[in-house]
């Protein structure tokens, strides 16, 4: 099982679920591209879902794994979809937790003010400023609240640039960058988890619905909760993708 982060974020954040999942299969949880210990590229193209996805399909390829169970938080959502649909072979069962894969996602103030002719790369500075990601990771959290660890999520000052990097540019240029992606979520004939939080102030459990009913399957949600999941609901993930691997095992 592969285990896909969001942004912010990087493998750490699912440290407490990928322990829960180990003593039964082997659970692989990489830094993406600009994040944790991974390289920096710099620009969008470099660290988008299309070249995370060639990345992590390489590292498939290296571990010569041949059936793998991809998970998706957030930003991982769209990666394990681009995913998908490099090698649907390869893919035995995908989850989506809290993720946008739409292209016609509405953006709210102020995440909408980087997309402003003019002044919007002034302001997505302010936006997507340190001090700004870190009360977006506070104010992710739903109830109880988990106390999550900021320099995790921000990293260095290269993992900053990244998170920028990625924000900025799925807020300009949403349609080209998720049209594949939504058309893809249509396409899975895998056994598939949807998963969301009815606190999450970033993604409302609306985009959830919606989501999953592209998906053509129920939605899992986790009461309570919000935004990040992975560390806010580790027991209850990593039951929901034990149970999603048991559906795709070979009978």
């Amino acid at each position: 099982m592969m285990l896909l982060h969001g942004i912010p974020g990087s493998g750490a954040v699912w440290s407490a679920v990928a322990d829960r999942l180990a003593d039964d299969r082997d659970i692989i949880v990489p830094d993406l591209l600009g994040f944790g210990g991974s390289a920096r590229p710099r620009a969008l193209d470099d660290i988008h879902a299309v070249a995370q996805a060639r990345a992590v399909s390489e590292l498939i390829d290296e571990l010569g794994i041949t059936r793998i169970v991809v998970a998706g938080h957030d930003f991982g959502g769209p990666v394990a979809l681009t995913l998908h649909a490099m090698r649907p072979a390869s893919i035995a069962a995908i989850a989506l937790l809290a993720t946008n894969v739409f292209s016609d996602t509405p953006i709210p103030f102020p995440l909408s003010s980087a997309t402003w002719p003019m002044l919007g790369g002034t302001l997505s500075r302010v936006v997507f400023s340190t001090p700004s990601l870190g009360a977006m990771v506070r104010f992710g959290v739903g109830r109880p609240r988990v106390r999550l660890d900021t320099a995790t999520y921000l990293g260095d000052r290269g993992q900053r640039r990244s998170i920028r990097t990625i924000f900025a540019g799925s807020l300009t240029h949403l349609e080209e960058l998720y049209g594949p992606i939504e058309e893809e979520l249509g396409r899975l004939a895998v056994p598939k988890l949807v998963g969301w939080a009815d606190r999450d102030p970033f993604f409302p459990l609306a985009q959830g619905d919606r989501t999953a009913a592209a998906a053509e399957t129920t939605l899992r949600v986790y009461k309570g909760a919000g935004h990040f999941l992975p560390e806010e609901r580790p027991a209850e993930v990593a039951a929901d993708l034990a149970q999603l691997a048991a559906e795709a095992a070979p009978s």
